[in-house]
Order: structure tokens, then C-alpha cells, then sequence
């Protein structure tokens, strides 16, 4: 079997154990039922028979540890109601509030026909109670991922009215970008959190959540055709550095590549606000992402917005750009050593590393131009540093991701690479590493 199928069908099998585990989602309903009612709508059985839970009962954090004891004959969300469940008239609200309470939303949301438009999009939709069960979890328990639910599926949704998308197209929209994290409900908070070192099981594990969403949305066949796949391909781009599957542009589908979009922006808007650094964060990615998408974001951030007006460091962004000039350059170096033999068993880290430093070349900055640009900067060129910034922080986030990618991917380069190569890429990773860690 080809290292990249078996790798594929590792990420399937674990996704599909953490799917039916269920014990981090397991808690967060309990935990879910101290804060609302929450109800057994039918009688909770375990697999051997056993009743665990009577029809009627009202759930609290106390049933946790009687459920997670036994595997359940149904799914838990199958299992359960509660009151004021999410639907579409309650997200078209939250959605208001949402757009009301942040401004950076704003260019996104500038026309009040668009505004009724999504929002008659939104009201058609039917989401079935096992869904609106995790959603309203998602609300109370993790409410910054459910802000980003919102934020990204108002995104899609202005992408792809823009972007002319068949009605069918849209709703899938809508929907996947609702559920695109859902996933993550799976999978331990404390695991997510900033502050925590994560293991490389962990890593895997939350690189499969775009894949435990897709096992659960398959199985409710009155979602708009084509919403699962999206929210399986969400991470996926179109220059075939995504996951979970590295798919070429090819295999992604249109509603799959406006979500990648939608998703991507909503993240920098949350972070930085709306200004023109989304718009030029995208271009300086059109490899990865689809063309009238990039172009419709540029339209929206690309106005009288100006670049936030952050104090520029000089000599941190002299510095770190320098050190991310001489991994570049050290990469060269070593590309001179490998022999064709070599540059077959690793082909894809070639590739990878090579878009990397094309995001340096393409807004004309490389290693050759280093001094006269940084000189340049020290004259005080505002827009110039600005545009720099924008620039580290960019690649910053890119060798960030390379870093995890390549974990993900050293078993695979590893087992076609010759010892000295090893030892040659050990040793770069390290610089990289460093780097990222700093």
C-alpha cells in the first residue's frame, strides 16, 4: 500500500475511534446540563443491553461517569433535546448581534440587500436536532470557536452570493461554514488551548477533526448536497499543501474551496480587524486558494481601510527577517547537495519549501535584495515597513504550519530519504525550529 494511502486510512480510523468514543463530547453535554435542561428523549442503552439513562430524565454532570463507562447502543446527540435548541431563526439573530457588536465586520456586511439575502439564505435552512444539539453545545461551551462559526459562515455567505454560487451551492455554504469546526467538539479543550505543549498524537488528532465532522454530517442525507465534503475539505488548498489529504485542486470542489477562504479570513479578522492586510495576506497565497474568492476579499478590505496603525519595530523586523533570509539561503545551499535520486524520495518538501520562499519573492523581496530593502526601511518608509510587517507576519504563520506539516509527513520523507540526507535535513529543521519557537 502507497505511504500516503496508509496514511490516509490511519487518519480515517482514528477519526472514526475519536467519533465513537465520544467521551470528550460526552462531558461537554453534561457539563452542557448544568447551565441548561437537558432531557433523555428516549432510553439510554448500552451496547450489552444494560439501561443506563430512563426516558425523561433530566441529565446533569453526574451521569458522565455512568455513560462514558459503557458504549452506548446510539449515539448521545441521537439521545437527547433540550430547550431553546438552535435553529435557523435563532442563528439569523445571533448572527445580527454578531454583525452589530463587530465592527471589522462592517465592509463585509455593507449592503442591506446582501444583509437580507443571507439572511433568507439562513432561514430556509433545516438542521436536524442531533446538529442543533452540537451547535448550542459548541454556543455555551466553547463560545469563541462559535464566533468563529458564525463570523466564517457570514464570510461564505457574501462569498458566494458575490461569487454568483447556484442556490444548492449556497446553502451547502451556509451550512458547512456553521459546521466546519464542529469536530472540535471532540476533541479535549485543554488540547487546543495556546499555552499547551502538544504531543504528536495529539497533533493528529486535531489534524482529523475536519474528518469527524464529515463522519457526522454524512449521516443526515437532507443536508444540501455536497455540505459533509466541504467541511472535510475545509483545510485543503488548491496548491495541494492542505490536509487532512493534500488534495489537488482538482478533487476540491467549489463550495470546499469558498469555505477555505471564508474560514482563513474570518480567523485574520478576528485577530487584526478589517483592514488591507487581509487582502494582501490573501494574494500573497493565491496559489492556495480560489481566484474569484481572493478577488471578492480584496474588493471588501481593500477600500479606504488603511493599514492599522501598530508601531513597527524596527530592529525585531530587521532581525527576524534576516534569520528567515538565512534559512532560505542555508536551503539553497543544501538543494545543491541533493542528488536526483534524492530529490525524487523528497519531492513534495521541495515543492513545499520553494512556495515558501516564492512569498518572499513575489512582493520583490528575496536574500539577494536583503540590505538595500532593510536601508530602505531605516529611512523611514512607512508604507514600506508596514507592507514588511505584514510580510513576517505571513511567513511567520507559514513556517508555524510548515513546522506541524512537517511532523505530520516525517514518516513518510524519512522512509525514502538516505541517512546522509537525513542527517542534511535534521539539521535544517533544527534552524526552522528554532525559528518557530522563538
Amino acid at each position: 500500500m502507497p505511504i500516503a494511502e496508509n496514511q490516509n486510512n490511519m487518519q480515517e480510523q482514528l477519526a472514526s475511534r475519536t467519533l465513537e468514543d465520544s467521551t470528550v463530547f460526552i462531558k461537554e453535554v453534561t457539563g452542557f446540563a448544568s447551565q441548561r435542561e437537558v432531557l433523555a428523549s428516549e432510553d439510554i442503552y448500552a451496547r450489552g443491553g444494560m439501561k443506563l439513562v430512563r426516558k425523561g430524565t433530566h441529565l446533569s454532570p453526574g451521569f458522565y461517569d455512568r455513560l462514558i463507562a459503557h458504549k452506548l447502543l446510539k449515539p448521545i446527540e441521537h439521545l437527547l433535546s433540550i430547550d431553546g435548541a438552535l435553529d435557523a431563526k435563532a442563528i439569523i439573530s445571533l448572527c445580527y448581534e454578531e454583525a452589530s457588536r463587530v465592527p471589522s465586520l462592517a465592509p463585509v456586511l455593507d449592503s442591506p440587500e446582501l444583509l437580507e439575502r443571507m439572511f433568507g439564505l439562513l432561514g430556509d435552512l433545516k438542521i436536524p436536532a442531533p446538529l442543533s444539539l452540537r451547535l448550542s453545545v459548541m454556543q455555551e461551551n466553547r463560545p469563541q470557536l462559535f464566533q468563529h462559526s458564525l463570523i466564517a459562515a457570514m464570510i461564505a455567505m457574501v462569498l458566494g452570493i458575490r461569487g454568483r454560487l447556484p442556490r444548492e451551492e449556497l446553502r451547502a455554504l451556509a451550512l458547512a461554514s456553521l459546521f466546519h469546526d464542529v469536530g472540535e467538539l471532540y476533541i479535549d479543550q485543554a488540547m487546543l488551548s495556546q499555552q499547551h505543549q502538544l504531543s504528536s498524537e495529539e497533533r493528529r488528532q486535531i489534524y482529523v477533526h475536519p474528518i469527524i465532522g464529515f463522519l457526522m454530517l454524512r449521516d443526515f442525507p437532507e443536508l444540501p448536497k455536497g455540505t459533509a465534503r466541504a467541511v472535510l475539505q475545509h483545510h485543503e488548498r488548491l496548491n495541494g499543501g492542505g490536509y487532512p489529504y493534500r488534495l489537488p485542486a482538482t478533487r476540491i470542489d467549489t463550495v470546499s474551496s469558498y469555505l477555505s477562504v471564508a474560514e482563513v479570513v474570518a480567523s485574520l479578522l478576528q485577530r487584526q480587524g478589517a483592514d488591507k492586510r487581509i487582502s494582501m495576506k490573501m494574494r500573497m497565497n493565491k496559489d492556495k486558494y480560489d481566484a474569484t474568492a481572493i478577488a471578492i476579499v480584496g474588493k471588501l478590505f481593500d477600500g479606504p481601510q488603511t493599514l492599522s496603525a501598530k508601531p513597527i519595530d524596527d530592529v525585531f523586523l530587521i532581525n527576524r527577517l534576516g534569520q528567515m533570509a538565512k534559512l532560505f539561503n542555508d536551503w539553497n545551499a543544501l538543494r545543491k547537495t541533493f542528488s536526483p535520486a534524492d530529490v525524487a524520495s523528497i519531492s513534495t518538501l521541495i515543492e513545499r519549501v520553494d512556495s515558501l520562499r516564492m512569498l518572499m519573492i513575489e512582493p520583490g523581496f528575496d536574500e539577494s535584495n536583503f540590505e538595500e530593502i532593510m536601508m530602505m526601511a531605516n529611512q523611514g518608509e512607512p508604507e514600506l515597513c508596514a507592507e514588511l510587517t505584514v510580510l513576517l507576519d505571513e511567513l511567520e504563520w507559514q513556517f508555524r504550519d510548515f513546522a506541524r506539516e512537517t511532523e505530520r509527513h516525517l514518516f513518510s520523507w524519512n522512509v525514502q530519504a538516505t541517512a546522509q540526507l537525513k542527517e542534511s535535513l535534521d539539521r535544517w529543521f533544527l534552524q526552522l525550529h528554532q525559528i518557530v519557537s522563538e
